[in-house]
């Protein structure tokens, strides 16, 4: 059975392999989260809450008290302090040893496609819908994942019988 572990170990051989030239300006962390039939993984940014209720209060300050004089050089810093980290969340069936390695790391690989795009990450964005033209799979094919991509689709394709078969449950 894989763990959390092996998700960081692979997340950072495909980062050095394939996502070498990406600037990592937040964190990136990964776990497994909850069995899907249809979500393979996803990833979100996710900032500090605290801050962010901090930032929130000021924002608030500013609105109500207006007689007063403001420093607005600290509620900026707040602003721009705001610690972010992006989470890729992997479905908990790619735990199992009978879904093969290819195929999470197709998944991790998608999700960081989507993190050096801008998308769930502080990174500029490139693109304005994720998946738009078959960007993700263009992106990894120029990054010499090819092979990743034909292995998923391999076994997509048993996968879909399988569940249209009525033998995948949940």
């Amino acid at each position: 059975m894989r763990d959390n572990n092996w998700l960081k170990k692979q997340l950072e051989f495909l980062l050095k392999k394939y996502f070498s030239d990406v600037e990592i300006k937040n964190p990136v962390h990964i776990k497994f989260g909850r069995e899907a039939k249809y979500r393979f993984g996803s990833i979100r940014l996710i900032s500090d809450k605290r801050i962010k209720g901090a930032r929130g209060a000021i924002e608030n300050l500013k609105f109500k008290i207006r007689e007063r004089i403001f420093d607005k050089t600290k509620s900026e810093n707040l602003r721009n302090k705001t610690p972010a980290k992006s989470v890729i969340t992997i479905t908990s069936m790619f735990a199992k040893e009978s879904v093969p390695v290819d195929v999470v790391c197709y998944t991790i690989c998608h999700e960081l496609c989507h993190y050096a795009h801008g998308f769930s990450s502080t990174n500029k964005r490139l693109f304005k819908y994720p998946h738009h033209g078959g960007i993700v799979n263009k992106e990894l094919e120029r990054r010499g994942a090819k092979h990743i991509i034909l292995a998923f689709k391999k076994w997509l394709k048993s996968y879909r019988s399988q569940i249209l078969a009525g033998r995948i449950e949940i």
